[in-house]
């Protein structure tokens, strides 16, 4: 289910449906070979999105781990003043 695969010419990545690379000119710019290529690319990008995503879910605990805290205090000061 590739939908773009790498240029044998010139190695950018190029929509699987092309004959010639739009950058180029090669022609046959997706030949079998450089489908393992692309599907590679496609799977580095998935791993760069999962650490992306994490990156930004572990930021976003600590805020809210800092909110839960600064909350406490709220509520605890509310507490003594009344």
């Amino acid at each position: 289910m590739t939908t773009i695969c790498v240029c044998g010419g010139c190695g950018r990545t190029v929509e699987k449906n092309y004959v010639f690379c739009p950058w180029c000119g090669h022609s046959r710019a997706c030949d079998e070979s450089s489908n393992e290529v692309a599907d590679s690319i496609q799977e580095m990008n998935v791993e760069e999105r999962i650490e992306k995503r994490t990156a930004v879910l572990d930021e976003m605990e600590k805020k809210l781990d800092t909110l839960e805290k600064e909350l406490k205090i709220l509520i605890l000061s509310a507490e003594m003043h009344r």
